[in-house]
């Protein structure tokens, strides 16, 4: 392993046992930080930690016994800022050892960097419950600016981190995320151990679904998911999502992680800050099984746009910062890939059976409003006649026919089936929002034959 690669996974344990268990399930990067031993027992400890670690291909850290770590042939060690009163570090480099550094703020970075560590750490990223800290937590921003300031050298993030964290922390540029207690105190550590190989593995396997790239949108910050493929159609299509999540970093941690493989383009915070997850000339994974005019490979075919909000559990009107950020992104979008308004889509437009978002409170008016997809003043609800379930005959066969020329995937079997009645509330949370019952009344035949008629296949 070389200084410039740090495994992304770096595992701490407080004794050498738990390398017999957890070494052998893949792990390649780990400190040993003993507090409870000295003397003879904490130099085997050192010893026998050492030889497990090498045995294994692994890389040893040791955390604080700079002196011991000299004697014992090990060639790393790991310093807090009170340890760097006292280490020697010129000895350190006379006998190979390298170095990493834990820093909390401006001052200790800038003492770090003075002696051009092999690593720096910054923490806590998120509250750790392992001990009592004297620094707030640092946070994601703090982190992807440490890394635009240590430059080359790796960066380790370190507190509070899980599996989805870590992923988020290795997203904002962390080059290794360091855990402590999601593992040792889990119930099962050998399966949480597997978890935290798995959820790393694209930074360590598959750098180039990583990587740092250029936003397509000039408002967005980067927040690479390794969650995308290659594309097998042009994009002439773009999806809108709710996240459906209580925050922002939960439905992050979703998309970023290889585990859930489920992805997007774009994530629009609740403030209006745009994060871009995936270039825009990949194939995100945020469609799933879904159809549209004839389409069966949404994900290729169009750009996903996430928009955080708890969905239908909190259906509280969208943050008036949010929505204009999703009308300037998605502009810029259709301007750009010359999508027409007809192919401003919902997630339930194109999964009627399987999604409600982004919900029949989104406000398609105002993005209509503002050139983004297509939307009209509907007929108030009635409850006049209606077409419903297992209803049959030529009205629900022509009803079918309509659907599916506008794009929804309906056969036309004559039967008002609950392929038929899922597309009609899925028309009906994007076209006519005032009552969602899956029922084709006046008001909602009125709507669709508008729409044919905007979009020019009024001729069924």
């Amino acid at each position: 392993m070389t200084v410039s690669n740090l495994d992304p996974f770096y595992l701490i344990v407080d004794r050498s046992d738990w390398l017999t268990r957890l070494l052998p399930l893949g792990v390649k990067l780990v400190q040993l930080r003993v507090k409870d031993r000295s003397g003879p027992e904490l130099r085997a400890e050192i010893a026998r930690a050492r030889d497990l670690c090498r045995a294994a291909g692994a890389q040893l850290v040791v955390n604080d016994y700079w002196e011991l770590a000299i004697e014992e042939g090990c060639d790393f060690v790991h310093l807090g800022q009170g340890d760097l009163d006292t280490a020697d570090i010129a000895a350190l480099r006379r006998h190979g050892v390298r170095l990493g550094v834990s820093t909390h703020d401006d001052a200790e970075l800038e003492r770090a960097l003075a002696l051009s560590p092999d690593y720096v750490a910054l923490g806590p990223v998120w509250p750790t419950l392992l001990k009592k800290m004297d620094f707030a937590p640092q946070g994601l921003d703090r982190l992807a600016a440490w890394k635009r300031r240590v430059g080359e050298i790796p960066l380790v993030a370190i507190g509070g981190l899980t599996p989805g964290r870590a992923c988020l922390a290795l997203a904002s540029g962390a080059d290794s995320a360091c855990v402590v207690t999601d593992v040792l105190r889990a119930t099962d550590p050998e399966s949480r151990t597997v978890e935290w190989v798995a959820a790393t593995a694209p930074w360590r396997e598959a750098g180039e679904l990583v990587r740092p790239f250029a936003a397509d949108y000039p408002g967005a910050r980067i927040l690479p998911s390794p969650n995308h493929g290659p594309r097998a159609r042009s994009v002439s299509a773009l999806v809108l999502h709710y996240t459906g999540m209580p925050s922002a970093e939960s439905a992050l941690e979703l998309l970023c992680s290889p585990i859930h493989e489920v992805s997007a383009h774009y994530v629009v915070e609740e403030d209006g800050a745009v994060l871009q997850l995936v270039p825009e000339a990949r194939r995100a994974w945020h469609a799933g099984v879904s159809s549209w005019a004839g389409e069966t490979d949404i994900n290729s075919a169009s750009i996903g746009v996430e928009i955080v909000h708890p969905g239908h559990i909190d259906p509280h009107p969208y943050p008036t910062p949010q929505i204009n950020a999703v009308i300037a992104l998605c502009r810029d979008i259709c301007a750009r890939r010359a999508i027409a308004p007809q192919r401003v889509l919902a997630h339930s437009d194109i999964a009627p059976r399987r999604k409600i978002d982004p919900g029949e409170f989104f406000p398609w008016d105002a993005l209509a409003a503002a050139g983004v997809g297509r939307d009209i003043a509907p007929m108030p609800p009635d409850t006049g006649p209606a077409l419903d379930l297992d209803m049959a005959g030529a009205a629900v066969s022509d009803l079918q026919r309509r659907l599916s020329a506008f794009g929804y995937k309906v056969t036309e079997t004559g039967v008002y089936d609950e392929d038929t009645a899922a597309a009609v509330s899925a028309f009906q949370r994007h076209f006519r929002r005032a009552r969602v019952d899956g029922r084709a009344d006046a008001s909602t035949l009125d709507a669709l034959t508008r729409l044919l008629a905007l979009s020019g296949a009024d001729h069924v």
